[in-house]
């Protein structure tokens, strides 16, 4: 047989295997009027996904190399590694080369056994896959553009794209199945080890698992939005797709919760139509209890089929019905108002509320023919309409609308939730995707900073002068259940006024999962009383050389004016440093004493400083360090220069550096150790001993007298340990990190 008829055979069979393959994914066909434009949307969001994940053609594929599975892995730790005294690196073989039918992302990550750190650089990789997918998928304007066209009705379009947004923000929520991993690398550093792991898997199951994720979540925006009959003609399509085993159990729980609710709120829409459909209508009294009915059936859903229920048998017995409103005229764009009901006859129980340009509830229950209602004003053209089963109607418009797009206020407060209306400005320019956003963003930011003092501090005040770290504004905002109630221009600006809705037990685990996968090691020094300067940029240098990554410098000037102005308790300055994204508060308050000495001709400095590391998540104080030492100079500067390049501050700062908890991170505390040697060749035997049992030995300085070394995370009495045991030299203590060597 030649290589043609191969080749046309092999096609053959690849063409009968994906027939098969698309012939056994059940498809429900969704009968239900008006929804084929979301139906038909989920179908396109499948093309588009295709189109950002780009898995390539058969051709391209190639076999992926084999999962390495934990067994395998705890296996691979137990081997045998070389020398104990030195850094062990396991070298592995290379990953494979995948093709562009997979995507694939590189995890690292450390702990105090070969397992751990891969565990670690596990979850860090595929945290990195989801986000990795996410960002291919959130970059395709046509999808965002295809998902917004689901809700046609312009009422709950800005609803459903904040939904959206919110949906892809909360990227940390989603979990794969069919995820591969592979250890790269791994490696012995200090007293921990290392592990790099590569995660991959096929993009068209990402695709696949991704394109049925956002489907269903989003199912529960338009629940959320009353748009009943769409989401149920997207659960009706990718329910079969739960039963099919491509979600982990908690992703599918999830989803699977979503679809019966979805199912739940339409069957009890779909008794009520027919309880309406078959009752009959005889007088006065039926007519006003069927009439109850449709008022809580329009309350509960936006997208009634036409047709689907009679409302016209009601109208000869509503004829004397009569509804009256009284309103404030002149109202703020933003304000909530009440509005006086007074209807007649005072049997009417219900009336059914919908409206332009503003936030209300949806069904109203009266009380002797009177009510309140407490109305949103969002638009210069807002109304709002209480009716009697869209029978007999009465309507408000306000006189006219004043506009404030600076307004930031809380709207209402519970113990657990929050409501906040802000408006946000941006300067009028050609881009009008841009300037919206960054108008929208204004507004956000000062919702957060709105939140958190509400929610963190427990004060009234708003934190308006407090840095918000785009990063925790990008994951703090999947918290935040807003929508932009109005748009416009004002006094040369854009402007954007957003009510949102905030809980308060999301709101803090947002900041807490964000501070949790933060870039490693954020931390942010304060300092107070260092006078001339020297105190805090040495703690700085320090920290850093430790491996301590620290929060903007910016920032931390801007948070301590706000201190400055407040006088807020640590505790309190530390929760809303959070916003800036510092996962600890490194609080230092420096206190020194200067006395001349005109025998001496020098000036002698008492410095005491005292460190407190606190969480920012809870406020709680973790650890406090002190630090007191007295040095002479000519100048108080030159004392004070003197003890803070010393050994001993440099200590102070790795007692600092080690009262840090960061999670996947490995400090790095630098010691130096100074040797006088009665001979060279003695420093060159000791060198040789270091170098044998520690993995990182620097040589600061080497001559036939002196051998300065700095060696990293071996404290003093480590060190002192194992000098001990070095039988070919003699090694005397002088004084702290100090020693003379000699045979």
């Amino acid at each position: 047989m030649d290589s043609t008829t191969m080749l046309i055979i092999s096609a053959l069979l690849i063409g009968i295997l994906v027939g098969g393959f698309f012939l056994l994914i059940p498809e429900l066909e969704v009968n239900q009027p008006d929804t084929s434009s979301a139906v038909k949307t989920m179908e396109d969001i499948n093309k588009t996904i295709s189109t950002a994940t780009s898995p390539g053609t058969a051709q391209e594929q190639v076999q992926p190399p084999q999962a390495t599975q934990p067994s395998q892995s705890s296996q691979s730790s137990s081997q045998p590694q070389q020398s104990q005294q030195s850094v062990q690196i396991s070298l592995l073989q290379p990953p494979a080369q995948l093709s562009s039918a997979y995507i694939e992302a590189f995890g690292e990550g450390y702990g105090k056994t070969e397992l751990e750190a891969e565990e670690t650089a596990k979850n860090n990789g595929f945290q990195k896959l989801i986000e990795q997918l996410y960002v291919e998928v959130k970059s395709s304007a046509v999808l965002k553009e295809k998902l917004t066209t689901m809700v046609q009705d312009g009422k709950v379009k800005e609803r459903f794209e904040s939904q959206y947004e919110r949906t892809i923000q909360t990227k940390s929520e989603m979990e794969l199945l069919g995820v591969s991993y592979r250890t790269t690398e791994r490696k012995k550093v200090g007293n921990q080890y290392y592990a790099k792991v590569q995660v991959y898997m096929e993009a068209e199951k990402a695709k696949q698992q991704l394109e049925a994720f956002l489907a269903i979540r989003l199912g529960k925006s338009l629940l959320d939005s009353k748009m009943i009959f769409s989401a149920k003609a997207i659960a009706d399509k990718y329910e079969p797709l739960l039963s099919a085993n491509i979600f982990p159990s908690k992703t599918a729980e999830e989803l699977i919760q979503i679809v019966n609710d979805i199912k739940k709120r339409y069957d009890r829409i779909q008794n009520l139509i027919a309880s309406i459909n078959s009752a009959r209508v005889t007088d006065k009294k039926s007519a006003l209890e069927v009439a109850n009915y449709l008022n809580e059936l329009f309350s509960m859903v936006n997208d009634l089929p036409p047709g689907s229920v009679d409302v016209d048998k009601l109208r000869p017995f509503l004829n004397d019905v009569k509804i009256s409103i009284k309103g404030p005229q002149d109202v703020l764009l933003g304000e909530q108002v009440k509005l006086e009901i007074f209807v007649e006859p005072s049997q009417v129980k219900s009336l059914w509320v919908f409206g332009e340009q503003v936030e209300t509830q949806d069904l109203l229950t009266l009380s002797e023919g009177t009510a309140v209602l407490s109305v949103i004003v969002k638009s210069n053209t807002s109304r709002v309409t209480v009716s009697l089963a869209g029978v007999v109607n009465a309507t408000w418009t306000p006189g006219s609308v004043r506009v404030n797009p600076e307004i930031l206020k809380t709207v209402y407060k519970t113990d657990a939730e929050l409501k906040i209306l802000a408006g946000g400005t941006a300067k009028i320019i050609s881009d009008q995707k841009l300037m919206r956003e960054n108008a929208l963003k204004d507004a956000l930011v000062k919702t957060i900073k709105k939140a958190a003092s509400d929610l963190l501090i427990g004060s009234e005040r708003e934190l308006l002068d407090i840095p918000l770290d785009e990063y925790i504004l990008t994951k703090v905002i999947g918290a935040i259940d807003y929508e932009i109630s109005a748009t416009g221009e004002y006094a040369g600006l854009y402007y954007v006024l957003v009510s949102s809705k905030i809980k308060k037990y999301d709101f803090e685990n947002y900041i807490k999962e964000a501070l949790k996968n933060a870039p490693v090691g954020f931390a942010l020094v304060l300092t107070e009383g260092d006078k001339l300067g020297y105190v805090e940029p040495a703690i700085i240098d320090g920290l850093l050389s430790s491996g301590i990554k620290l929060v903007s410098k910016d920032f931390s000037r801007k948070i301590l004016d706000v201190q400055a102005k407040s006088n807020l308790p640590p505790n309190v300055l530390a929760k809303v440093t959070a916003l800036s994204a510092a996962r600890y508060l490194i609080y230092v308050i420096v206190n020194s004493a200067t006395t001349y000495l005109p025998d001496y001709k020098v000036y002698s400095v008492r410095t005491l400083i005292t460190t407190h590391i606190i969480d920012t998540i809870t406020g709680n104080i973790l650890d406090t360090v002190r630090f007191e030492e007295v040095n002479t100079g000519a100048t108080e500067q030159a004392a004070l220069s003197k003890t803070t390049s010393g050994q001993k501050f440099k200590e102070y700062v790795n007692a600092i550096a080690n009262s840090l908890r960061f999670e996947n991170t490995q400090v790095f505390a630098v010691y130096k150790y100074t040797f006088v040697l009665e001979r060279a060749i003695y420093g060159s035997i000791l060198l040789d001993y270091l170098n044998a049992k520690y993995d990182k030995v620097r040589v600061v300085e080497k001559t036939d007298t002196k051998l300065i070394v700095e060696v990293e995370n071996v404290p003093m009495a480590d060190m002192e340990k194992f000098l001990s045991t070095v039988d070919a030299l003699k090694i005397k203590k002088i004084s702290d990190f100090n020693y003379q060597v000699t045979k």
